[in-house]
């Protein structure tokens, strides 16, 4: 399982410093660093991992909640309701 997550972060890694053209493409690789990261590290350190678990979520809840509502600024849908 250790392997797996070593491929993870190198994959994540040259994806991060080979195809860095599109956005989306870093954001996935992000995840892929923070999800290896998570995975190497959980056997070791098992409060900071949690810790660092959850903050990851929070962060990506609020990122994803900030883009939405940038999205529908963007675009042709004015309405007040965002929910």
């Amino acid at each position: 399982m250790l392997y797996m997550d070593y491929l993870l972060f190198i994959s994540a890694v040259i994806k991060t410093l080979f195809n860095y053209h599109h956005l989306l493409t870093i954001f996935i690789s992000l995840e892929l660093l923070s999800l290896s990261l998570i995975s190497m590290t959980w056997s070791y350190m098992w409060s900071q991992t949690m810790w660092f678990l959850t903050l990851n979520v929070i962060h990506s809840v609020i990122g994803l909640l900030f883009l939405l509502l940038l999205m529908r600024q963007f675009s042709n849908d004015k309405s007040i309701n965002l929910m």
